[in-house]
Parts: C-alpha cells; structure tokens; sequence
C-alpha cells in the first residue's frame, strides 16, 4: 500500500496539475489507500472477551477491587480462550493468559510490543517516565539498559557476591528481634540495594532511607490501577493546582520532589567518593568510569541517574516480597522447612554459613526460591506493553496502541506445567535423584518479565534471595507466635489484594528460633563469623 501511494505522489510530479487540483487528488488517494487499509483489518475480530457498551466499552469489566489476575484468569476462563479485549476510555487492552501466547507475541514479536503505555500521574506529573521501567521503547531506553547491562553483566555478578553476603548477615540479626518483619525487610532491603546502585552503605545509608521509602511508598499508591483520574482522562493534567478536585496535581508535585532528592542525593554521594578514590563498586561508579569522555558527559550522567534510580526503586520490591513470601511459606509449610534443614546441615560443619560456592551442593534451596517466586510472583499482571504497530494473532486483530497485560499468574499457575499448583511443593523442581530437574518449566523467566522488557537485575536479585533463604534457614526455625500463657499461635498468614500490580504478604507474626549455640553466640556479640 505505501508502494501505491508513493507512485501516486511521483506522478503527481510529473504532470502538470494545478496546485489545488494536486492537492485534491493526493487528498483523496489517501482516503482511498486508508479506506483499503480498514476493509483488510476489519477481515480479522477483536479477540473474545466481555460485551462492550456503547460510550463506556468494558469499563465496568476493568477489575478494580483485588487480585485483579484473578479476575483476569476467570475472564479469560469464561471465553474459553487465552487472549481476549476489553476496551475502556478508548484504550485497547488485550490480556494474554498463558505462556504460550506471551512467547508468541512478547518474545518472538518482541519489536512490536516492547513500548510502555504512558502513565499520566507516575510517569509524567511524578517524573518517574524517565526510568526505563516506564519509559517507551525509545533511543534512551536502550541506552539506559546498555548503561545497566555494562555495568552489571549478566553472566558476571560476582563483584556484588560480598556485598549480598554482608547484607544477608545485617538481616540475620535483624530478623532475631524483629516484630514487623515486612517493615523490617524493606528497611534493610533498601539499604542493601543503596549499597549496589551507589555504594553508599550501613549507618549512612539510613540518612536517606526515609526519602527512599516515602518515595516508594508513592509509587505504589500512583501505580494502583483507577487511583488516580487523570490516568484515565490525561486532559485534566492541564488542570491548574488551585482548581477545587486537583488535589493530585499537588499530590505530585510532593512526590516529584520526593524522587528529584532520591535521585541526586545519592548520585552526588557517588560521585563526591569516586573523586576522593573512596568509592566501593556499584552500579553508578561503575557507570561513570565506563563513560565516552568524547561526548556529552552531562547527557550521560542524566542516563545513569535515571538507571542507578531504576535499580535502587525496582530491586527493593522483589527482594522484600520474595523474603517475606519465603518467610511466611516456611512458616506455613513446616515440612518443607524440616527438608531444606537437613540439606544445609549434610553440607555445612556446625557455625558455618552458606556460601555461594555451595549452590550446586544446595539443589533444595534452589527449589524453595523457584517455587517462592512461583507460588506468589511479585508482579503477578507483570508490567503492561505496549502494541507499536496493528497485528494479527490467532486470527485476532490486535490494534495498534493496545495495552498488553501478560498474566503471570495464569503461566505460573499453569496445571499441566505446576500439577496441584495452588500447594507450596519445591520437590516439584527435582529429580528422581534430588536435583533440579530441566524438564520442569523454570518459573524465574515470567516472574521477571519478558522479551526485551525483561528485568536486566534478575541474577543480582536472584542471588540475594538464594543467600537469604539459605542463610535464614541454616540459623533459625522459623516458628509461630506463642500466646501469653506459651501455647503456640495458629499458623496464617494473608496477601494483600490491591488492587495493586504488585503483590506482597500482609504483615503477620511469626518466630526465628536460633538453632545452635553458635548462632545464639554470634547474636550476642552482634557478629555472624
């Protein structure tokens, strides 16, 4: 059809129209090829999904109240397909049920639906668009992940092996006197992440955990689907701040300020140590020395800061969500606790800890990570794409600019790849011989995302939450509450239901009981050796 309409304008060249008549009959031969072009799409349906009212489409469909992929499944369930539409506000949105279809479109069509949809409150009015999280499949994105990618190789995350076994011997105490443990988790995570993305550590990194925290806890709010008007009618961006109902516009403003200090805070920091030659290798000094001095330096610092910002903001989360959802399993299913104990203790001699060197020797533990992520991925409707160009799928037309939502927790929930995948079972990844087994679907891949929107940190976070586990289980059993005349608590424990992209364990008690002398020693003295 281009072919045509070029041809069509080179003729018009050659001959010798009036202007206005040129112009007229370039006009209508546009009309013409658009016309083509929406009788060869309209050959293909919209893929299934629920009846769409005039004006409103499927707003009312749109899950709002919890546990939205759920919700999504059952949709998906009830049209007996795993693709179906839903259409709100004019916005296109295709929900994508199963593994196969995401490899189809998500990896194997990865340039055609590798963009972000824009976010009008998080992305634009709070800043946060400048991440290559939420930014478009643009020229700074893939810079942005070459400048991750150099930094933090990965098939070499070695160099930050000392900094996550510190880390993990920082929560081994904190866990012992904690009484929130989620609270106490992300603390420390957000410690141990300002360790990687700036080398700023310990007691000075807590000066800036209170900006970091308030910074996350924003996003979260602006994230949650339907909290904010303006994602739905961007116009009233354009509303002023004095306007009655533009609390949001303020509300950002704050926020705003919240993630310009994050950012240039710490990034200083870094900078200020690298010229004292005091600075420990993270992911922003590692980014600065690898910069072209030939070019723009501040173009490229720009980039950095919005990298290191993204590592710092996104790795929080799952390492917090993976520990608490590992904590609260083992708390739950003492069975598999009972099992993973006698693994690490056939390997380590007695006041020992897990090393990395000891991951092939430690398959179970490998197994409990796998099944944590599975059981309750963190982002269970992962991140939404974006549809750069019209497709078609199936049979189905997928319109341009439609929002794409893969449904981890149908993949991974999947029966015919997980049997009986709503019981916390990490032998599922074994062999007849106790090692993990290939055949067995690894769950990592959808719970970090997929195609070239794929978390670049996922070996960092991987890491710490091998450590972690195997760490927390070589020290304590971890128990239930006891009440106040010493009769041992009902195990429970609950998941936050959103709505919210992200899922996490509600707060819950539980007790990390030591298991030797030597680690009620290394408590006392404040040292794990």
């Amino acid at each position: 059809m281009n072919v045509l309409t070029n041809t069509l304008s080179a003729s018009l060249t050659m001959l010798d129209f009036e202007p206005i008549h040129a112009l007229a009959l370039l006009f209508f031969t546009l009309v013409f090829v658009k016309c083509i072009q929406w009788k060869n799409s309209r050959q293909f349906s919209l893929p299934p999904g629920p009846r769409k009212l005039p004006i409103l489409g499927n707003l009312l469909d749109i899950p709002r109240k919890g546990f939205i992929w759920l919700e999504y499944e059952e949709m998906c369930r009830k049209h007996n397909s795993d693709i179906i539409h839903l259409s709100a506000l004019g916005n296109s949105i295709i929900v994508l049920d199963s593994a196969q279809a995401v490899s189809d479109l998500l990896e194997k069509r990865s340039l055609l639906y590798s963009s972000r949809p824009s976010t009008v409150m998080l992305g634009e009015l709070m800043g946060w668009g400048i991440t290559f999280v939420l930014r478009p499949y643009d020229e700074a994105w893939k810079a942005q992940r070459r400048i991750f990618t150099h930094a933090i190789p990965p098939a070499d995350t070695k160099r930050f092996h000392s900094k996550q076994i510190t880390a993990t011997h920082d929560l081994l105490r904190v866990l012992a006197h904690s009484d929130n443990i989620m609270k106490d988790l992300h603390q420390w995570a957000a410690v141990f992440i300002m360790d990687v993305a700036y080398g700023i550590q310990g007691k000075e990194a807590m000066s800036f955990l209170k900006t970091a925290i308030e910074a996350s806890q924003s996003i979260a709010i602006a994230a949650t689907p339907g909290a904010f008007l303006v994602d739905h009618i961007p116009i009233l961006k354009y509303v002023p701040d004095w306007f009655p109902g533009a609390d949001f516009k303020r509300k950002a403003k704050e926020w705003n300020l919240l993630r310009v200090k994050m950012t240039e805070d710490t990034f200083r920091v870094t900078k200020e140590r690298m010229a004292a030659g005091t600075a420990t290798p993270s992911l922003a000094s590692v980014a600065l020395e690898q910069m072209d001095l030939t070019k723009d330096i501040r173009q490229q610092e720009e980039l950095i800061k919005a990298t290191s910002l993204t590592a710092y903001s996104g790795g929080t989360d799952t390492v917090v969500v993976g520990l608490g959802a590992f904590i609260l399993a083992m708390l739950m299913n003492p069975d598999v606790q009972i099992e993973a104990q006698r693994e690490l203790d056939k390997v380590l001699a007695p006041g020992d800890l897990p090393t990395f060197s000891l991951e092939s020797d430690l398959p179970y533990i490998s197994a409990i990570v796998r099944e944590v992520l599975r059981y309750q991925p963190v982002a269970p409707v992962g991140f939404p794409h974006l549809s750069t160009e019209e497709d078609v799928y199936k049979g189905y037309l997928i319109p341009k600019g439609s929002i794409i939502m893969p449904n981890v927790w149908s993949i991974l929930h999947n029966e015919e790849d997980y049997p009986d995948p709503d019981r916390f079972n990490p032998s599922r990844y074994l062999d007849a011989n106790g090692n993990i087994d290939p055949s067995v679907k690894d769950p990592t891949g959808p719970a970090f995302g997929f195609g070239r929107r794929a978390c670049p940190g996922k070996d960092v976070a991987l890491a710490s939450l091998w450590i972690g586990v195997a760490s927390i289980l070589t020290c304590y059993s971890i128990e239930p509450e006891v009440d106040q005349y010493g009769n041992l608590m009902e195990r429970k424990g609950e998941w936050y239901s959103g709505p919210s992209v992200v899922n996490h364990p509600l707060p819950f008690k539980c007790r990390f009981i030591p298991r030797s002398k030597e680690v009620e020693t290394s408590l006392n003295v404040g040292k794990f050796l």
